[in-house]
């Protein structure tokens, strides 16, 4: 493991010295110029003594923007991605540690090193991204089990994506840990979420998280439209107004209810986005600048690889891009075949979990059932978004990175089990001497 722990050390530290001539490119993941604003202005607030409470009661849940903020006000940018890399660095060694309880031998080892060098683990840490300390914390509650300790851990990334707060509920739930425990663990997950909800209610007289351009509702919104435009005209919901961008779950079913293809249609594309899409162009066009040309135009919400995908099909925007930049096509379809052959064993291991029940005891089939539920979490709640993106499955990525592990072993017990005919050949052999 130390060695595993020395060789990404060294590789991080490289693309942190890389980091160091090449600035600019820390706010080129989703939303990070317009989360580099809120921590300037909030660095301005410390600075110019203005009204702290009014400022965080603005601008949506903390964990979005404040971790990076109180970073990038001690030490700028990079003091943030150094911290980012450390937590990295550590993620690898729970991943190990967790691994460790449900693979035999190296096969941990070897999970660990299929999720350290995964595309998003090696670009996330070095992007002003909420990922690098969501995925992380995540990494950390399962590291530390079950109890106060992992659940004030999910308390802390509920307040960076709230879109996790029913795991805790489900893990309480399904685990059966013990009612001390499990009580523990629920209100150790809950009370943070509880404690900045009561602040915002004293703030601002409303009991809730925080609003933003990116929450639960105007993702309804905007996700709802996005399914609307393969409707005809006039099936298509009004628009509304800036500033009214926002639709209620109520709304959102409704819709759901009245166009079901279109609802699985869409949702069906987020599901082979976040299957397929490996991550590679964080590397090779935010972190390394190639295909610099076409970036910006693939990388546009509204026009985008996703919108043309969803206007004219995936087969027709792949062409598109491969006249284009037929070097793009290369390398992000070269990876996508990778990972398809990754998300395929990570499959064949969830199957082979699912049929049989680890043989280690109680903790290792405990471990291997969050394992696999988190994983369809993961992917279920991706739904909430207006398009899933691969980034989307970061959180997922170190349990994935297990179940390709077994079911890699899986393979390899198949390949060394003889076949019948061979254990008839044999038996015949031994009779005749």
């Amino acid at each position: 493991m130390r060695a595993l722990l020395a060789f990404f050390g060294v590789l991080h530290l490289a693309l942190l010295a890389h980091d160091a001539t090449h600035l600019e490119r820390f706010v080129r993941a989703d939303r990070a110029e317009q989360r580099m604003g809120v921590i300037e202005s909030f660095v301005a607030v410390l600075r110019d003594g203005g009204s702290l409470r009014e400022f965080l009661a603005g601008h949506g849940v903390p964990g979005d923007w404040l971790p990076q903020a109180l970073l990038y006000g001690a030490g700028g940018p990079l003091f943030v991605i150094a911290v980012q890399v450390a937590l990295a660095l550590l993620s690898i060694v729970w991943v190990h540690e967790i691994a460790a309880r449900v693979l035999p031998g190296r096969a941990a080892l070897a999970a660990a090193f299929i999720y350290a060098i995964l595309p998003h683990s090696l670009a996330l840490p070095h992007q002003l991204t909420s990922e690098a300390i969501f995925v992380p914390l995540i990494i950390l509650s399962f590291r530390l089990a079950f109890g106060a300790a992992p659940g004030l851990a999910l308390g802390a990334a509920a307040l960076i994506r709230p879109v996790v707060l029913l795991w805790p509920v489900i893990c309480a739930w399904r685990t059966r840990a013990g009612r001390g425990r499990s009580a523990a663990y629920l209100a150790a997950a809950l009370a943070p979420v509880l404690a900045w909800a009561l602040f915002m209610l004293a703030a601002t007289g409303e009991f809730t998280l925080g609003k933003a351009g990116h929450d639960l509702g105007h993702n309804l919104y905007q996700r709802m439209h996005r399914m609307a435009a393969a409707l005809p005209e006039a099936e298509r919901p009004a628009r509304r107004p800036p500033g009214e961008t926002t639709a209620t779950l109520g709304e959102y079913l409704r819709f759901v209810a009245q166009h079901p293809a279109a609802a699985v249609a869409h949702g069906a594309r987020d599901v082979a986005t976040m299957s397929v899409k490996s991550g590679i162009e964080r590397l090779v066009m935010d972190k390394f600048d190639w295909f610099a040309a076409s970036r910006a135009g693939l990388q546009d919400p509204a026009k985008g690889w996703r919108a043309r995908v969803e206007s004219r099909g995936p087969f027709a925007v792949a062409l598109e891009i491969l006249r284009e930049e037929p070097g793009l096509i290369l390398v992000s379809g070269g990876a996508a075949a990778l990972f398809v052959a990754f998300m395929a064993l990570a499959l064949l291991g969830a199957w082979d979990w699912m049929r049989r029940p680890a043989a280690a005891g109680s903790e290792a089939r405990r471990t291997r059932w969050l394992l696999l539920a988190f994983v369809v979490y993961v992917f279920a709640t991706a739904q909430a978004v207006d398009a899933a993106q691969s980034r989307h499955r970061a959180p997922a990525e170190f349990a994935l990175a297990m179940l390709a592990v077994a079911g890699w072993l899986r393979l390899r017990q198949k390949k060394k089990r003889p076949s019948p005919s061979r254990d008839w050949a044999l038996a015949g052999n031994s009779r005749l001497t």
